[in-house]
């Protein structure tokens, strides 16, 4: 019996690719191990989307490869490998097999290659797979998984590089997608959270339309789930059909996560975005047909060409805003990717310098949304013994709402919020 230690870096869809690795593994007679000192295989799924993940991965692979004994095999796939391929076997000759953001089906076929006589593996293609019925071991928490509905992406902003790791988009079959959820309710998860890198353009290839209507109007039907989130929204990718299924049903959280990166138009244009009339429309759409909806967004700062009064008036449009929760980062180019030379660039200080500045200006309105909650009744899935999260949260991203008693994992509980911790958390 192979005994295999899997770590995982990276945003949510790629800890579902790590998940599905340990599926597949584990259908095939493999153990888990927490120490991959005593694993004889060791994988780890990497994130290449920004330098910050890159260096992350970098560092994980270095330690190991002088760490490793000579029966153990060092994997890396993911994201790292499609982008620099064999050249990562020149930086860390270590490492034994390498696969591409879209080759981890093959894991078993790969592992099985050790007992041949070779030297290392590799295998990476045009990112073309797509998960079907492969099995999943769910690694969050017993209260939620994540459901990934689609892979790739075919905005082609000028900053990122997710299509030529990712590929084109592809999605899931709607029969697929919910029989993980139903994988996931029968582990007694009550909650599924949907990701993609949008999932507002699911069912555009395979169903020639945007559908991600229908597949919640399947989803809530599933027993057992309680809640379903969106995660990765697109402001120029709502249909009204969408809007009216999130504000029609009870098991879809009034909670959406819409990065709209920036609200300058001259930016935006550079950015390969939306304008900001489309974001201003959509969340006023938004707020108008579900009341009480919470709304998460992303914002980049320091962009090429961002001028002092540009970012004054980012701050001033966030204040309007005022959504709920705010998740900021400073630009960085990415070679391959058009923006990359662009001119006009902004010092790292400066970019770090806004980066602060928007997030004092957020955490303010975060805290006055929290604050607003005291005194009120919410449902929170528990997800620790000592915390879990509201349908205003979501987990691992937003704040916590903290238990003064240990709670049983993965049931609801009803409780009143007393106070507000740390800008983020409450507690009950």
């Amino acid at each position: 019996m192979r005994k295999v230690n899997i770590i995982s870096f990276g945003c949510p869809k790629n800890l579902v690719d790590s998940e599905t690795i340990a599926g597949i593994l584990a259908k095939n007679g493999c153990a888990f191990l927490a120490n991959y000192n005593l694993a004889d295989i060791i994988i780890i799924n990497t994130c290449a989307f920004i330098e910050s993940a890159r260096e992350e991965a970098y560092s994980t692979i270095s330690e190991i490869s002088k760490q490793k004994s000579p029966h153990q095999k060092l994997v890396v796939c993911g994201c790292l490998p499609q982008l620099e391929k064999d050249a990562l076997l020149k930086k860390f000759p270590k490492i034994d097999m390498l696969l591409g953001s879209s080759d981890f089906s093959n894991i078993l076929n790969a592992l099985n290659s050790f007992d041949l006589p070779s030297s290392s593996f590799v295998k990476i293609g045009t990112p073309k797979f797509v998960i079907s019925n492969e099995p999943k071991i769910f690694s969050t928490p017993k209260s939620y998984a994540y459901i990934k509905i689609a892979e790739g992406c075919n905005n082609r902003c000028n900053y990122c590089i997710i299509p030529a790791l990712r590929g084109n988009y592809r999605s899931r079959k709607i029969e697929d997608i919910l029989k993980d959820a139903e994988n996931a309710a029968v582990t007694g998860r009550k909650e599924v959270i949907l990701i993609a890198q949008d999932i507002t353009m699911y069912g555009s290839d395979i169903y020639k339309k945007r559908c991600l209507h229908t597949l919640l109007k399947k989803m809530v039907k599933i027993s057992g789930l309680q809640w379903i989130r969106l995660l990765y929204t697109h402001p120029a990718h709502f249909t009204d059909e969408l809007i009216s299924t999130i504000a029609g049903n009870e098991k879809i959280c009034k909670y959406i996560d819409i990065p709209i990166q920036h609200t300058d138009d001259s930016i935006l244009k550079q950015m390969g975005r939306s304008s900001s009339g489309t974001i201003f429309n959509t969340i006023e759409k938004l707020r108008k047909k579900i009341p009480n909806i919470v709304l998460r967004t992303t914002i980049m700062v320091g962009f090429p060409g961002e001028t002092e009064k540009i970012f004054t008036k980012l701050l001033n449009d966030i204040k309007s805003l005022e959504f709920d929760w705010l998740g900021g980062f400073a630009y960085s180019p990415q070679k391959g990717t058009v923006a990359f030379d662009l001119k006009n660039t902004i010092p790292q200080k400066i970019k770090e310098a806004r980066l602060n500045k928007l997030m004092e200006v957020q955490q303010k309105i975060t805290y006055i949304k929290n604050k607003a909650r005291i005194g009120k009744p919410f449902n929170v899935l528990v997800d620790s013994d000592k915390c879990g999260h509201a349908e205003f949260q979501a987990p691992e991203i937003d704040g916590n709402i903290i238990f003064k008693k240990r709670q049983i994992i993965g049931g609801f509980l009803k409780v009143k919020i007393k106070n507000v911790k740390n800008v983020y958390d409450l507690t009950c």
